[in-house]
């Protein structure tokens, strides 16, 4: 089954108040991803290229040297 297959059948058995809250959430969604400045580099990324980018700031980015003042 799909994603979208799956969310189709959840929403068959939901209550009409969470098809409310779902039918909400999803326009805000939509109207946010078209006005925001960086809604252009969604997606611009390889699973490969940003696991690479997680990795080098894991390893590169997250270390404090108490010393260093």
């Amino acid at each position: 089954m799909t994603d979208r297959e799956q969310l189709i059948w959840e929403l068959e058995q939901a209550p009409d108040e969470l098809i409310k809250m779902v039918l909400d959430f999803l326009q805000r969604v939509k109207a946010t991803r078209a006005t925001h400045p960086l809604a252009k580099f969604a997606g611009i990324l390889s699973d490969t290229e940003a696991a690479e980018i997680q990795l080098a700031i894991a390893t590169e980015c997250r270390h404090v040297d108490l010393n260093e003042w």
